[in-house]
């Protein structure tokens, strides 16, 4: 399959502006996969909780959800895209994933930075999803930095890990090289650019997006400029974990305890 990152600046809290620059972008690009980035249609750094509330929409049937399964069903492909999940007093950073028109469901953000703890609540589970042609894992930005929530995901059978993203630091991208590689399974990270304010001051987005191989090799990769990068993907190939030490890496790895961010650690 053709696997792809998007990655653009997002334009801070104007949902129909986002809409039309995705659209433009992914217009004449053919691939089956597409992961954007993390809170993509309304931006990162908003005060506070209430003052994200007003972007913050349904994950099922909201304004972003729809527009979604439209360009999904138009493009015959999976797309997955973050968004503010409102459901009932709470605000969840989530991913949305649509396959092909339909709406295959969401994976809210369980592990928060500094920030987001003010403004969104945790999510509680991991789950993988399978668009009939690969299964795969999202892990949502600070998600990634977790080495327990991969290897969760790969052992519920992921193929791919997808990540949408937003940061600045150089550490993500060296990070999800090692995610890649430890879980021997391929992996897409998809970063925005672009420049908020924070503070008083100017928070600049890194992009360098990247698809990575399962051992880290770097398959495709952006710099700062809005950016669709796309890659072949098996995903056949990577049912079994494999690595020149080990012919079955989850075997081995099942020889420890992983527990979930809804559960004790036994």
């Amino acid at each position: 399959m053709q696997a792809a990152f998007l990655q653009y600046p997002v334009s801070f809290g104007d949902r129909a502006a986002n809409f039309k620059q995705i659209r433009k972008i992914v217009d004449s690009a053919q691939f089956d996969l597409l992961v954007m980035p993390e809170l993509c249609t309304i931006g990162y750094f908003h005060a506070s909780h209430e003052a994200l509330l007003p972007y913050a929409e349904s994950a099922f049937d909201g304004p972003t959800a729809q527009f979604l399964m439209q360009l999904s069903a138009e493009r015959n492909a999976t797309l997955i895209a973050g968004i503010a999940e409102h459901e009932g007093e709470h605000i969840y950073n989530t991913a949305i994933v649509v396959s092909k028109g339909r709406w295959l469901g969401k994976q809210r953000k369980c592990h928060l930075t500094r920030f987001e703890k003010s403004i969104f609540t945790a999510g509680n589970s991991f789950a993988c999803f399978d668009d009939g042609v690969c299964r795969f894992g999202v892990l949502t930005c600070f998600d990634l930095w977790i080495p327990e929530a991969a290897r969760l995901l790969v052992r519920q059978g992921a193929q791919l890990l997808c990540s949408p993203v937003n940061y600045g630091g150089p550490w993500t991208t060296q990070l999800a090289r090692v995610r890649a590689m430890e879980n021997a399974t391929p992996l897409i990270c998809a970063n925005r650019t672009g420049m908020e304010m924070y503070l008083g001051e100017e928070a600049t987005f890194r992009g360098e997006s990247q698809i990575i191989g399962p051992m880290g090799e770097v398959w495709a990769t952006a710099t700062q400029e809005t950016s669709l990068g796309i890659s072949t993907i098996d995903p056949t190939a990577h049912i079994l974990k494999a690595n020149p030490m080990c012919d079955d890496l989850m075997d081995e790895a099942l020889r420890y305890v992983v527990a979930g961010p809804h559960l004790k650690t036994l």
